[in-house]
This record gives C-alpha cells, structure tokens and sequence, in this order.
C-alpha cells in the first residue's frame, strides 16, 4: 500500500454498506478524512459507530457474516482490493479499543510488539518504542521502569501504552473506538491532550458518544444513526449550528 501524499484526502469512503444477512448496519455512508484532522464519529449506542471504524482498516473481516460494499480509499487505493493485504492495511490505519488490551509482558515490550513481529531490527525497535512512548505521553512517566509488567500500570497509562503500541508502527491513521469510555477524568484529561497532539501529524478517527469530548479534541464532526451518516462538519458548526433535527436532538441530549 503506498503511502505517497496527492493533496486530496488521506482517507475516502464512498457508497459504504455493511450487511448482516437481511440487516443493514451501514447504509451508502460517504466521508473524506484530510491529513493532520481528528474527526469525531458521534451517535447514539448501536447506531453503527464501531462497525464504521472498524471497516476502515478492515478488522470487520474478523466478524462472521458480514458483508462489505462500497469503496475505502487509502491514498487512492482501495483497500479492499483483492491482492491487498489486511496485514499491511492494519499497519497503516492502526486501531485502539475500547478497553486497553495489554499482554501480560512488560511495557517496553507491549510497545514493540508489532515491530517484532514486523522482524524490524533491534534498533529500530529500540528508536520507535522510544519515540512512541514519547508520542503517546506516556515516556516520562515509565522511562525508568520499561521492563514493569504492563499490568500494573493504571488504566489510564494502559489506554495510552496500547496508543504508543500501535503508533510504533508508524501508521498514517489512528482509529480510537472510545477510548476513554473505562477511564476516570484525570486519565481522560490525559487521553485527550494526547489525541490533540498526535492530530497535528496524523488522520485520527474517533468514536464517541461523548458530545464534550469531540468538542474538545475534534476538527469534524459526522453524526450517525441508524447506520446512515445524517450530517457531517467543521465541529462548531456541527455542535452549535446542526441543520438537521436529528442531529440537534442528539447534541442537545434530547435524543431518544
């Protein structure tokens, strides 16, 4: 997958549906993703969030019976094109969950997991894991204790090691699937000052219900309901001036 700049949109969705036998998830969504944006993906439980990010670097697959039409571009290459590679997608387009998903190893190595699995040299491991604990604001705090298991650091540390895991790999988007759902405020806090960083050189997508949080850390926004894309916009302008009534009941808190 190339990774070549054109000037147009990193990412680009066009006529996007996901089926499940005879339910529709998503319905024809279209959306454009620029560089160095964060775009927050609002909407009420169940109205297709999760599955809308997770076609974009196409962990939907992982799901038994679902099915994917449409077009996801990447620089221009669809990245469901036969011949493409979900590994390599996956790379590119990384992803952080919900919950933080650390392995029972220490926290130099959840941040290299990838890159050895990439077979990357130990240097470059060396330089990357710094880099991305670094990145994701996470260094200062366990640069003296990188062989600590994982496990024992707070939740709020976990969620931003799994950001640095998949920032190692130097992907070109990062897809975050509430990922301060499970936090307290203080670590929330943090999570935020950190996606507000990493927006300025990377496409950051982000899932949330939270209306406060994606004016926050948000540039766009696009509302979803019912799997289709109501309404999409410069975040202002979606939060204080939305044009269609679902969108005003939702960011109002008035939406049933």
């Amino acid at each position: 997958m190339s990774a070549a700049l054109d000037g147009g949109p990193v990412l680009q969705v066009r006529g996007l549906t996901v089926r499940a036998e005879r339910r529709t998830l998503l319905d024809r969504i279209d959306l454009d993703f620029p560089a160095r944006s964060l775009t927050a993906v609002i909407g009420a439980s169940g109205c297709g969030k999760t599955t809308f990010v997770r076609t974009l670097n196409r962990m939907v697959e992982l799901t038994p019976g679902l099915t994917v039409s449409g077009s996801i571009r990447y620089h221009g290459q669809d990245i469901y094109d036969r011949g493409v590679d979900p590994v390599l997608v996956r790379r590119r387009i990384g992803m952080v969950f919900q919950r933080p998903t650390v392995f029972p190893m220490s926290v130099f190595e959840n941040a290299a997991f990838g890159l050895r699995v990439a077979h990357e040299p130990e240097a470059e491991i060396d330089r990357s894991v710094t880099d991305a604990l670094a990145r994701a604001g996470l260094w200062d705090e366990v640069k003296d204790e990188l062989d600590r298991p994982a496990l024992a650091l707070s939740g709020g540390q976990q969620q931003r090691l799994c950001i640095a895991r998949a920032l190692a790999v130097h992907p070109s988007v990062l897809l975050l699937d509430e990922p301060t759902s499970a936090l307290d405020p203080i670590a929330t806090q943090r999570v935020e000052t950190t996606m507000r960083h990493l927006k300025e050189e990377l496409v950051l997508i982000l899932v949330t219900h939270n209306v406060g949080q994606a004016a926050r850390v948000s540039d766009r926004v696009a509302f979803l309901s019912a799997g289709r894309l109501i309404e999409q916009g410069p975040t202002a302008e979606m939060l204080e001036r939305p044009r269609d009534p679902l969108t005003q009941q939702f960011v109002s808190g008035r939406f049933a």
